[in-house]
């Protein structure tokens, strides 16, 4: 049992700047119903382009999704809704390198989380995922520097980089001056839009019939769900949001770091220990192995090159999520 648990489930800790395009949300609503395989341990708010950090905004979006609707229709092994929202806190409200005056709740709780001892006692990694800028876990780096080989990072970069520099560079020094081991993959190396690996999610691929960007939402996302009852006027799949861009589409664009832990699980594709390998999160490369052995990047191509590694899998890892939302029925 404990090798199956350990082989099929990973902690992780979300680190969002849910309150921007509605993208985040969406990849909420992903990470919750794949929360039996995801075992979510924090949803720390964060800053971000164009966002209005709020932890409180994540609570609402998180009780939307009605996970105990799922559990009672036979779902058990889903996360409880109690539990998640326990993890839930607030970050970084401003962009900015960390420093002794940055600390917030949401990198206090970082910390917390990798020192907290493996619920199965299996020594798992603790998976922090970054949907935004990487000013709170900088934060949690700076404050406690001992938690570097308890972590391992993946994050979305590109805009998120833009909108925080000064934090990612401090990640970088902090991996040059004092842990050249640090576990990360940083998904989308500046210059913005010259790789972006993550933007496959919902760029190329298959988008014909049910598996376009708008027409999965239609046919598979709206009706769906439950009114968490009646607390919502209305069902969950009717309240899923559009992104802003592109307009009125199923983007996504933080899932890739949630796929990239299910695809060997739920797709038979990938590592998680080797992210040179093909997966439904993307394929990426060591630019420097001999200075930092586990420091992942956008493979050294085009971006439609470095897309492909992801859209290739479309339609494996949306048919996959239309079977759980058809859950609800």
């Amino acid at each position: 049992m404990s090798l199956q648990a350990q082989e099929t489930t990973y902690r992780v800790l979300i680190s969002t700047d849910l309150g921007g395009d509605p993208d985040d949300i969406q990849s909420l609503y992903r990470l919750i119903h794949y929360s039996d395989v995801l075992r979510i341990e924090g949803l720390t708010s964060c800053t971000g382009p164009n966002s209005s950090p709020s932890a409180d905004l994540i609570r609402h979006w998180v009780m939307r999704v009605d996970v105990e609707h799922l559990r009672n229709r036979g779902y058990g092994e889903l996360m409880r809704e109690s539990d998640i929202l326990a993890g839930v806190r607030q970050g970084a409200l401003t962009p900015g390198g960390p420093s002794g005056g940055r600390r917030t709740e949401g990198s206090d709780w970082m910390v917390r989380c990798a020192h907290t001892p493996d619920p199965l006692g299996l020594s798992r990694p603790l998976w922090v995922l970054v949907w935004g800028s990487l000013t709170d876990l900088a934060q949690a780096l700076h404050d406690d520097p001992t938690i570097a080989p308890k972590i391992r990072i993946n994050c979305t970069g590109s805009s998120n980089t833009v909108h925080d520099p000064a934090s990612r560079d401090y990640l970088y020094r902090f991996m040059t001056e004092s842990f050249p081991s640090l576990w990360w993959i940083e998904d989308g190396v500046l210059p913005r839009l010259s790789h972006d690996t993550f933007r496959g999610v919902y760029l190329g691929g298959d988008q014909s019939g049910e598996w376009g960007n708008v027409a999965f939402i239609e046919r598979n996302i709206r009706g769906h769900g439950s009114k968490h009852g009646g607390l919502f006027a209305e069902c969950c799949g009717d309240a899923f949001p559009v992104a802003t861009w592109p307009a009125g589409t199923l983007k996504e664009g933080d899932s890739p770091t949630l796929l990239y832990l299910l695809s060997p699980v739920l797709g038979g594709v990938g590592d998680v220990d080797d992210p040179t390998q093909e997966s439904w999160g993307g394929r990426f490369h060591r630019p420097e192995p001999g200075r930092f052995p586990n420091y992942y990047v956008d493979l050294d191509a085009d971006a439609d090159t470095c897309q492909a590694t992801i859209n290739k899998w479309r339609k494996a890892f949306l048919a996959d999520w239309k079977l759980r939302w058809d859950w609800y029925q």
